[in-house]
C-alpha cells in the first residue's frame, strides 16, 4: 500500500510538470510571436490608383500583404507606440485606421472632405490633416477616432509636419507660397514666405524645410530667428526628408533624389529611382531610405550609409504615402 501510494504522488506530481512544462511552452512560442510581430519594420504604401495599402516588411525586403481601404488613399502617418495607421482617402473623403499589429482595418472616420497630408503629435494623442480644398487643418482624436476641431489657415494646405521641440504645426500653402506656423492652441505663430509652389515639409529641431516645385529648391527656415536660405535641388522637388543632417529631396521630373549635407551647404549625391518618386521615409534599425515612385508603382530602396540601391519593390498602382510611412 505504501508503495503504491507513492507511486501514485510520484504520477500525480510528474503529471503536473508534464503540464506545467507545456503550457510554458505554449506562452514562450506565444510571446516570441508576439514579440517578433511588434519588432518588424514595416513600410505602409498608399496606391492612390488601385485604392490599397502594401504593407512590405523591410528585413526581408518583401511585400506582407495587400490591404483594401478607401478610393484614392494618398496621406499616412504611423502612430508608433500606439501601432496605428491612418491613411487619407481623397475619392471617399474619409481615413482608413489600420492596425499594425496585425495589419487590419479596424476604423473609417469620416470627414466630409478630402485629406491631403496627415502628421500626429509626439504624444500620439492628435492627428493632423490638411484639407486642401476648404482651407482647414481638420484634428482627429486618436482615442476618440473623430475629428474634434477645424483650424482655418491659409490657401491650399498642402505638407503638414508636426514639430516636436516647439509643440508646432507646420503647414505649406502651395497656392500663397508661404509656410504657416500653429502652436498648441492653434494660434498662428508666424507666416513666412518660401520658394514657388511649397509642397512637402518636413521639421526637426529649430528648422523647417520645405520642397518649392516650381523654383526647383528647398527652403531651409530658422524657427528662432525666422531667417532663411535656400539651396537648389533637381526638376520639381516634391517631398523632403532629413536624416543624420543630410536632407534628401524626391526630384519627380528627373527621377532622382538629390541627397544634401547641411554641415556643407553642398549636394553630395544624386541617385535614380523609379519614374516619379514622391515621398520618402527612413527606416532607422536598418539604415534604409524609402522613396515611393508614383509613375513607375514601385518603392525603391537604399542604403543611408552607401547611398547604394538596395531593390526596387513592386508594388500598387500610383503609389505616394505622403506623411511618415515606416513603422519602427
Amino acid at each position: 500500500m505504501v508503495k503504491q501510494k507513492k507511486l501514485s504522488i510520484f504520477s500525480l506530481k510528474a503529471s503536473i510538470l508534464f503540464i506545467l512544462t507545456f503550457f510554458l511552452i505554449i506562452l514562450y512560442f506565444y510571446f516570441s510571436s508576439y514579440f517578433e510581430i511588434n519588432n518588424v519594420s514595416k513600410a505602409y504604401i498608399t496606391n492612390q490608383g488601385d485604392n490599397t495599402v502594401s504593407i512590405i516588411d523591410l528585413e526581408t525586403l518583401k511585400t506582407l500583404k495587400t490591404l483594401k481601404v478607401g478610393v484614392a488613399p494618398l496621406g499616412i502617418t504611423i502612430l508608433q507606440k500606439k501601432k496605428l495607421v491612418f491613411v487619407g482617402n481623397v475619392g471617399t473623403d474619409d481615413i482608413s485606421v489600420i492596425d499594425a499589429v496585425n495589419d487590419t482595418l479596424i476604423k473609417t472616420i469620416k470627414l466630409g472632405t478630402a485629406p491631403l497630408s496627415i502628421a500626429s503629435n509626439s504624444e500620439e494623442t492628435e492627428v493632423y490633416v490638411t484639407d486642401w480644398f476648404q482651407n482647414n487643418v481638420l484634428t482627429i482624436s486618436a482615442d476618440e477616432m473623430k475629428v474634434t476641431r477645424r483650424l482655418k489657415v491659409g490657401v491650399t494646405p498642402s505638407g503638414i509636419a508636426y514639430n516636436k521641440k516647439y509643440k508646432y504645426q507646420v503647414i505649406t500653402n502651395r497656392d500663397a507660397n508661404t509656410l504657416e506656423i500653429y502652436n498648441e492652441d492653434d494660434d498662428l505663430v508666424k507666416k513666412i514666405e518660401t520658394g514657388n509652389h511649397p509642397f512637402g515639409v518636413y521639421s526637426e529641431g529649430d528648422f523647417a524645410y520645405v520642397a518649392n516645385v516650381y523654383d526647383d529648391s528647398v527652403s531651409i527656415i530658422n524657427l528662432v530667428d525666422w531667417s532663411k536660405y535656400e539651396f537648389m535641388v533637381g526638376a520639381h522637388p516634391y517631398n523632403v526628408r532629413v536624416h543624420n543632417k543630410i536632407a534628401y529631396v524626391t526630384n519627380t521630373i528627373d527621377d532622382t533624389i538629390t541627397i544634401y549635407d547641411l554641415g556643407s551647404k553642398k549636394i553630395i549625391k544624386t541617385l535614380d529611382t523609379g519614374e516619379t518618386p514622391e515621398n520618402l521615409d527612413f527606416n532607422i534599425k536598418q539604415n534604409l531610405l524609402v522613396v515611393t515612385n508614383w509613375g513607375g508603382d514601385s518603392v525603391s530602396i537604399f542604403d543611408t550609409e552607401s547611398f547604394q540601391h538596395i531593390k526596387e519593390i513592386k508594388t500598387g498602382a500610383q503609389s505616394r504615402s505622403f506623411g511618415d510611412f515606416i513603422l519602427q
